[in-house]
C-alpha cells in the first residue's frame, strides 16, 4: 500500500502510469448503491460547526478539516461537483457562458452505465424546468438555476430534474435512484441573507433523519457547501455518513469539490469526469468493504429506473 501511495504522490508520466497509481486504491473504495448529495450555500466551516444539529453529524460521521471550495461564486463551484470542471464559468449569470456543455459529468456517467439519478430542489416547479428562478429573481428567489448545474448540459435526461416534494415519495416507494443531489430552496440553504445559519440547521435537522434513516449497508451520504462567505479561505464543512463510513472521525486530508465528484464516481464505479479523474481516491474514511447482495426485482428496478 505504501508503494502505490508513493507512485501516486509523484506527478505521472502517461496516462496508463496514472492509471497503474489509482487502480490498486481504487479497491478500497466500497461500492455503494445509493448516494445522497446535500449542498448548502456560502458559509464557512467556522460559522456551522457549532450549529446543534450539525455539531451532531460532525461528531457521529466523518468531516474532512480540510475541506475546501474551489472558486467564487456559487455556479462555478456547482458545476465542479457535478462535472469536475468548472466549464471556463466565473460568475452567476443564467443561463451560464458557453452553455449547454457537452461534457463528461456524474449524470451522463450514471447514465451511460445504466444507473438512475435524480436532483431533488426545492422550489423548482415543474420537473426539467430550465427557468432562471422561481418564487423570486436570479439573484435571491428560492430557486435559482445556478445551484443546479445538471440544467446547463445537453448530455443527461431533463426529466431527472425533480421538484424536492418527490423525494419523500421516492423514498417511500423504495425507488431512489443510484445518485440523488438534494438541493434546499435559497432560505434553507442559508444563501439569502434573511436566513442565516440556525434556519440551515433547522431544516437539515427536519429532512436528514428520515434519509440517513432509509439508508441501505451500502448506502452514503454526503453534506458539504458551496463556498464560503468569503472570509476564510473557501475552508467549508464537508461530512461523509451512512454504513459505509467511519464513525466519530476526522480526516486531515486536503480535499475539494473534485475530490467529492471523485469520491460519487468511485463508490458508484462511474468514470470520475474532468479534473476529478485527477484526484487520489478517498480510501480513510471508510468503516469496511460490504459484501454484494444478491439482485432483486426491486433493486433492479432501481439500478434501471
Amino acid at each position: 500500500m505504501l508503494r502505490h501511495l508513493a507512485c501516486c504522490l509523484r506527478p505521472c508520466a502517461s496516462a496508463v502510469l496514472l492509471a497503474a497509481c489509482v487502480t490498486p486504491a481504487l479497491a478500497q473504495v466500497p461500492a455503494a448503491d445509493h448516494v445522497f448529495v446535500v449542498v448548502m450555500e456560502n458559509k464557512s466551516y467556522g460559522e456551522v460547526r457549532n450549529q446543534p444539529y450539525t455539531a451532531g453529524l460532525i461528531s457521529a460521521w466523518t468531516w474532512f478539516a480540510n475541506s475546501y471550495a474551489v472558486t467564487h461564486p456559487s455556479q462555478p463551484n456547482y458545476l465542479a461537483l457535478w462535472s469536475g470542471s468548472t466549464q471556463g464559468v466565473t460568475n452567476d449569470v443564467c443561463p451560464p457562458p458557453g452553455s449547454p456543455f457537452h461534457t463528461a459529468n456524474l449524470g451522463q456517467a450514471c447514465e451511460a452505465a445504466g444507473l438512475g439519478w435524480r436532483a431533488y430542489s426545492e422550489n423548482l416547479a415543474t420537473a426539467g424546468a430550465a427557468n432562471c428562478s422561481f418564487d423570486g429573481d436570479a439573484s435571491t428567489g428560492l430557486y435559482t438555476r445556478k445551484h443546479d448545474p445538471w440544467t446547463d448540459f445537453d448530455n443527461v435526461t431533463h426529466a431527472n430534474e425533480r421538484p424536492y416534494s418527490d423525494l419523500a415519495a421516492d423514498l417511500a416507494a423504495g425507488q431512489v435512484p443510484s445518485l440523488s443531489f438534494i438541493i434546499p430552496n435559497n432560505c434553507d440553504n442559508t444563501h439569502n441573507s434573511t436566513c442565516g445559519v440556525a434556519v440551515g440547521d433547522a431544516w437539515l435537522a427536519a429532512n436528514l433523519p428520515p434519509i440517513l434513516g432509509a439508508l441501505g449497508p451500502n448506502d452514503v451520504m454526503i453534506l458539504t457547501w458551496d463556498e464560503d462567505d468569503g472570509t476564510a479561505g473557501n475552508n467549508i464543512l464537508t461530512v461523509f455518513m451512512g454504513p459505509l463510513v467511519t464513525t466519530h472521525s476526522v480526516s486531515v486530508r486536503t480535499i475539494t469539490h473534485y475530490t467529492v465528484a471523485r469520491a460519487i464516481a468511485d463508490l458508484l464505479r462511474v468514470p470520475p469526469p474532468g479534473l476529478a479523474a485527477n484526484e487520489y481516491p478517498l480510501t480513510d474514511i471508510w468503516s469496511g468493504l460490504v459484501s454484494a447482495r444478491g439482485s432483486t426485482w426491486g433493486r433492479l428496478k432501481l439500478r434501471y429506473r
